[in-house]
């Protein structure tokens, strides 16, 4: 999870830079201050949000920025795991499909949710809760354009999510992979299961297919199996009890 900012931090104003198209009706765009990419699916009837900003305030400028790309109508918003950055403008999508993992309403309510919204300035009450929970996997029709939504396992968080755009060759991967620096490892972790679930992810991918990360640019397969063969050797490390040390003689 990206670290919480201080109470200075908290106080200079979040923004979402411009949409930018990476494959055909697939958009996505950086929210800050936490660089947080969030994404946007388009099909011929419908769009989809994947993940909504650091903020309720920040989730009504993310949903407003849409009519500025499509006239599709915006049915439902993905949330990839329940970190501040990731689902904290939840509330703005009230009437939509909220869909995220079965983990993430009780973390949502969690003392630590609360005390991370605190330090943002944000209120918990106000933080909007998913209202379609999956344990594996789903699909949506956006018209022309199948989106699959799939819980492979559990790595940076217990409730990570993948969007996957098949006829885009292409997925957003949250926090599960990160570009802009080294991978993520928070007190709900699984650092142990993290690589087996990039495996899934690497199953999904051909040579050509572009992973959005949550933080950074846009990866291909390549970088996915090096940066799982980073986080195997930091599990390993975790795992692996201090040797004896021997007497200086």
């Amino acid at each position: 999870m990206t670290e919480p900012p201080s109470a200075a931090e908290s106080a200079v104003t979040p923004a979402l830079g411009p949409w930018r198209e990476v494959r055909s009706g697939v958009f996505v765009a950086v929210a800050e201050p936490e660089s947080v990419n969030l994404g946007l699916i388009v099909g011929s009837r419908r769009s989809l949000l994947v993940d909504t900003g650091s903020s309720p305030a920040q989730g009504r400028t993310l949903r407003a920025s849409v009519g500025a790309v499509t006239d599709r109508p915006l049915t439902a918003v993905v949330i990839t795991h329940w970190h501040f950055d990731h689902a904290f403008g939840l509330a703005a999508f009230a009437e939509l499909s909220r869909i995220a993992h079965e983990s993430v309403r009780s973390r949502l309510l969690s003392a630590e949710a609360a005390a991370e919204a605190q330090r943002l300035g944000v209120n918990p009450h106000e933080l909007g809760q998913p209202n379609v929970e999956l344990a594996v996997a789903t699909a949506l029709d956006l018209g022309d354009r199948r989106v699959e939504i799939a819980h492979l396992g559990r790595g940076h968080s217990d409730g990570d999510l993948v969007v996957v755009v098949p006829d885009a060759d292409m997925l957003f991967a949250g926090d599960l992979l990160e570009s802009a620096g080294p991978p993520s490892f928070g007190s709900d972790s699984v650092p142990d299961e993290w690589p087996a679930t990039l495996d899934a992810v690497i199953g999904l991918m051909t040579a050509a297919t572009l992973a959005v990360p949550g933080h950074g640019e846009p990866v291909g397969r390549e970088f996915v199996f090096e940066q799982r063969g980073w986080i195997a050797a930091h599990a390993a490390e975790e795992r692996t009890p201090p040797g004896p040390t021997l007497p200086l003689v």
